[in-house]
């Protein structure tokens, strides 16, 4: 009998670690064995086992990134704002604030549009607070019709009326913020006449506990005729109900990353208490309010305006406790809803180069999936952007139509074997 003592390395393929093994092999010519040959199988067996395993790593990884990236990417730009869009600021063109606005306050230099410091490293609105500053600037941005000319200057089509509004702004405190929310962010607003006074208020600001909240409020009497005075007049405000929302998105846990923030608001039809504020924070409802008496009957009277201006804003009503800086990107201001993810606008959408589509995009009832007859079967399964399974079916048509009126609004994923998936958008 004879005895090899082999001592090699293995590499185990990550960055940690690598791993020497001791291999003693014992053999015998009686049986014909040929040591070297018995250690080259072994070895080479070991490799391929070694790196199955590390492409499970690999794959497993992959899927997380893809939907952390899912989720957390906003794939967003003003040239494929979403419909019913009347106005975005993504601040990646070179026009002057000044030429989209009405008004602009820079606080001397600290709030200011500056490269890589928007989502995806591109250009964006930074904020500075000095220690203890109250009003460290803000946006001012006019649509539909207006009081005056100077609230009209650059407003979005101005010759319209807007009973509702939705509104996007995408937020980030700086790693480390502290001090909890900074009071007011943004507030769309019926300006009612040339001295400012409102008819309306929807604000969305910060609350006790690192949050943000929606405070309505109405400058209309319950008799149709309007109160206020003045801008800010709150001592002839009907306030209509603070709710708050539940994302602590000011702790400083939370500092450091992107939050979408999107507000619906609508006006009540005269005379009934149906209108509307509500607010999401990444595509997930913060608060709502279904029953709201904007303005009384004061829109039977067609002179009378209607929501025509949105302010974002950047003012701390206690000061900041420390010099700290925060981020705007994407403004956008739409008739209809706007989400935080990606919305893909093509009406098909290939998931491949082999030709598999799914239409329409967004959908609203039902999705249809049209494949190859080569590729059939194939399995198809859809996630939400938690990663949940919805859905898991065979697929053995060339043309298949899937039933998703049920499916709640928002996006979701849908994958195809091993092909790369594709997101779509229900309504």
């Amino acid at each position: 009998m004879q005895v090899f003592n082999l001592q090699l390395p293995i590499c185990y393929d990550t960055k940690y670690s690598s791993i020497i093994a001791t291999i003693r092999f014992v053999t015998s010519y009686k049986f014909g064995i040929n040591p070297y040959e018995l250690i080259r199988t072994i070895l080479f067996t070991m490799r391929i086992m070694i790196s199955k395993f590390t492409f499970l790593l690999l794959v497993i990884g992959t899927l997380q990134l893809f939907f952390l990236e899912s989720i957390s990417s906003q794939c967003f730009t003003c040239l494929d704002a979403p419909t019913g869009t009347i106005f975005c600021d993504d601040f990646d063109d070179n026009i002057p604030l000044d030429q989209k606005y009405f008004e602009i306050n820079n606080n001397n230099g600290d709030f200011i549009r500056m490269d890589q410091i928007g989502r995806d490293n591109t250009f964006g609105m930074r904020v500075k607070w000095q220690k203890g500053e109250i009003s460290a600037g803000g946006l001012s941005k006019s649509f539909g019709k207006t009081p005056q000319a100077y609230i009209g200057k650059n407003a979005a089509q101005p010759n319209n009326s807007f009973n509702e509004i939705y509104w996007r702004m995408d937020v980030k405190s700086q790693a480390g913020w502290t001090g909890g929310g900074p009071a007011k962010l943004s507030r769309a607003m019926c300006l009612a006449n040339s001295n400012w006074a409102q008819g309306m208020m929807a604000h969305i600001w910060s609350g006790p506990n690192n949050n943000l909240g929606m405070d309505p409020a109405s400058g209309i009497g319950v008799d149709g005729k309007i109160k206020s005075t003045k801008y800010n007049d709150f001592n002839n405000l009907r306030w209509l109900g603070w709710k708050p929302g539940n994302i602590d998105l000011y702790s400083t846990a939370n500092s450091g990353k992107w939050y979408c923030i999107v507000a619906h608001a609508k006006l009540n039809t005269p005379g009934l208490k149906d209108g509307i504020f509500e607010f999401w924070i990444n595509d997930t409802l913060q608060a709502s309010s279904t029953n709201l008496d904007w303005h009384s009957t004061w829109n039977n009277d067609p002179n009378n305006l209607h929501i025509n201006a949105i302010f974002f804003e950047n003012y701390w009503n206690d000061g900041s406790p420390v010099e700290q800086e925060r981020y705007f990107d994407n403004l956008v201001i739409s008739t209809k809803p706007i989400p935080c993810n990606c919305k893909v606008t093509k009406v098909n959408n290939q998931i491949n180069e082999t030709g598999i589509n799914i239409s329409p995009n967004p959908i609203q009832d039902a999705i249809t999936i049209e494949i190859p007859e080569y590729l059939l079967p194939v399995a198809i399964s859809i996630y939400d952007l938690d990663g949940k399974m919805i859905l898991e079916k065979k697929i053995i048509k060339t043309i298949t139509s899937l039933d998703v009126s049920e499916y709640n609004s928002g996006f979701y994923l849908l994958k195809a074997d091993e092909f790369k998936a594709v997101k779509f958008y229900k309504e």
